[in-house]
């Protein structure tokens, strides 16, 4: 008696298992069935009615068997399958709480929830041929996640839903989505609302004021000209973002509604200024990205969120940096790229940012100014500064020298695609040296990529193609001149249409453990240890010549064994100390 079957052919991806009509049929009892990879069947008779598990990753066919009566079903996972409906007909559904059919761009028409009062997740992300759902849906009141996800021809929603467990709901990609539902009671367990890329949904129910749980709300690239008035009033909103929410001048005026002035007066003229930001204490990501946001938009009062960490600016129109920012003293993450920037912090500029001594990311490219203020030096904990597309950018402070990343990362990064005229006036070997100057002695990995067309001589392993493959001296642990290794290569992006990277892993393995080849066979060595596995993302901006990409590893990055206990712990890395040692690098772009 088979209670559950496991068919798994993905180890055999080039080939396809077919499946009889009638595979199934005397498995009476079958109570789990998983089916994996590749396989085709023509037609199918039956499914146990007995199932409480049904997983079928590319289920080949547009519907389940018409006898198949699914009373004991608890999951249903039929993702990426040809599903146009699952039965026809109403079926009973009392037990089911997960139902996934994520990327089944065929269905169709949604199943009858009445049925279903139980189900917990209802996972449709992907269904591009899904034009309505079935009214029931918004009866659903113990779902706690909905996602349709890039739905793109869904085009409306029960009128109004009543899901008052729901937690998350995912609606990012509904491009024809014509209105967001009115909602039936609190929602009070909302946490999540994702309405990024609804390009037709003007408003938000007032009632989602109610949603106090709420922590995260993104209405980018919708029709919603204003923030909703109830924004101040949710205090565990953690994120928000109206990225390309327009709205002319009233999105402006209406920003200001969300950071309100204290109307109380008070004798101190500085603490005039400061609003009350106490009903948004708890945001720590704000994305306003090509809101249209000019000079003076940006209140004063966004410095008194206290635990902002994150504002993305983007696409916005500011000559200087606006001075509300430089108070902002736990931020981590600033992008101000493509704002027209001409003036970042010199002389006793009021906009001068570098008291963010939390600040690891500030991505400032697509700007027009011509050099970075030395004051920036006080950066100290900047981990990634990108000045891509700076036309104008001619010179840099010695600001490498003190980037200090003390989190686990322990990585830095300088990337200046585009920026000629700084190409011209510093490359990528003087801003590593100026680095390893600083941080001989640091657990540090450092990544430059700025114009360039040639790769010094003194780099002894030089080849085409896309793996790295260099041996490494016999003893190199006990090499106390030896400091690190430096990769680097060279690269141009003329197409802009797609999103490229650049990067891939780094081994370093033991020739006593396996053979290895420059045609990338290295991955098959028996003992390989990664150290490194990260990858560069560029803009869909082209690179119009040549660039050149150099990554820096030092000898405590690769060995982070200390030279004293290294034998004694030599198996944590499943390496000899007596191997003669090489290592693989692989370039992917």
């Amino acid at each position: 008696m088979i209670e559950s079957m496991i068919i798994d052919n993905k180890r055999e991806s080039s080939k396809t298992l077919n499946l009889s009509v009638d595979v199934f049929s005397k498995m009476k009892n079958l109570r789990l069935l998983r089916v994996l990879g590749h396989l085709n069947c023509d037609d199918l008779k039956y499914l146990s009615n007995e199932l409480r598990l049904l997983d079928w990753t590319g289920y080949p066919l547009t519907s389940l068997p018409s006898s198949f009566q699914p009373d004991n079903l608890v999951v249903l996972l039929l993702p990426y399958s040809l599903i146009q409906q699952l039965w026809k007909g109403n079926r009973p559904l009392y037990k089911l709480k997960i139902i996934s059919l994520e990327g089944s761009q065929k269905l169709i028409k949604t199943p009858d929830f009445t049925t279903a009062p139980y189900l917990e997740v209802l996972i449709m992300e992907g269904c591009t041929s899904l034009v309505d759902v079935h009214p029931s849906l918004g009866l659903l009141k113990r779902l706690k996640l909905l996602n349709l996800r890039d739905c793109k021809s869904l085009r409306s929603l029960p009128t109004k839903i009543g899901m008052e467990f729901l937690e998350t709901l995912i609606l990012s990609g509904c491009s024809n989505l014509a209105r967001f539902p009115d909602t039936d009671g609190k929602m009070e367990h909302l946490k999540t609302l994702d309405l990024s890329g609804c390009y037709k949904v003007e408003y938000l129910p007032e009632n989602l004021q109610q949603a106090e749980s709420l922590e995260e709300l993104d209405l980018s690239e919708t029709a919603i000209k204003e923030p909703p008035s109830f924004i101040s009033q949710l205090k565990n909103l953690k994120f928000l973002s109206v990225n390309g929410c327009k709205g002319p001048s009233k999105l402006k005026r209406d920003l200001l509604s969300l950071f309100k002035v204290s109307q109380r007066v008070r004798m101190n003229p500085i603490a005039l200024m400061l609003p009350s930001l106490s009903s948004l204490s708890s945001l720590r990501k704000l994305k306003l990205r090509d809101c249209n946001l000019g000079e003076g938009d940006i209140p004063s009062a966004i410095s008194c969120i206290s635990s902002l960490t994150h504002l993305d600016l983007h696409s916005n129109n500011f000559n200087s940096i606006p001075v509300s920012l430089t108070r902002l003293s736990k931020l981590e993450y600033l992008r101000l790229s493509n704002c027209g920037l001409c003036n970042i912090g010199e002389g006793d500029n009021p906009s001068d940012i570098s008291g963010l001594s939390s600040l690891r990311v500030l991505e400032l490219g697509g700007n027009n100014f011509t050099s970075i203020a030395t004051s920036f030096t006080r950066l100290s904990n900047l981990e990634f500064l990108g000045v891509s597309n700076c036309c104008e950018l001619e010179s840099l402070p010695v600001l490498l020298a003190r980037m200090r990343t003390d989190w686990k990362d322990d990585k830095a990064y300088f990337i200046a695609t585009n920026s000629y005229k700084l190409a011209e006036n510093i490359s990528a070997i003087s801003l590593l040296k100026t680095y390893i100057k600083a941080f001989a002695n640091s657990r540090k990995r450092f990544d430059v990529v700025i114009p360039g067309n040639e790769i010094p001589e003194w780099f002894s392993q030089q080849r085409g193609g896309s793996v790295i493959e260099i041996p490494l001296p016999l003893n190199i642990q006990n090499d106390s001149q030896w400091i690190g290794v430096a990769f680097c290569c060279i690269f141009v992006n003329d197409c802009g249409s797609e999103r490229r990277v650049l990067g891939g892993p780094t081994y370093i393995y033991s020739r006593n453990s396996g053979q290895s080849s420059s045609n990338g066979s290295v991955f098959q060595v028996k003992n390989p240890r990664e150290v490194d596995f990260s990858y560069l993302f560029f803009t869909r901006a082209p690179t119009t010549k040549d660039h050149l990409s150099l990554r820096y590893f030092s000898r405590e990055f690769l060995y982070p064994l200390s030279l004293k206990d290294k034998c004694e712990t030599k198996n944590l890395w499943t390496m000899d100390c007596s191997d003669d040692d090489a290592m693989c690098f692989s370039y992917l772009s």
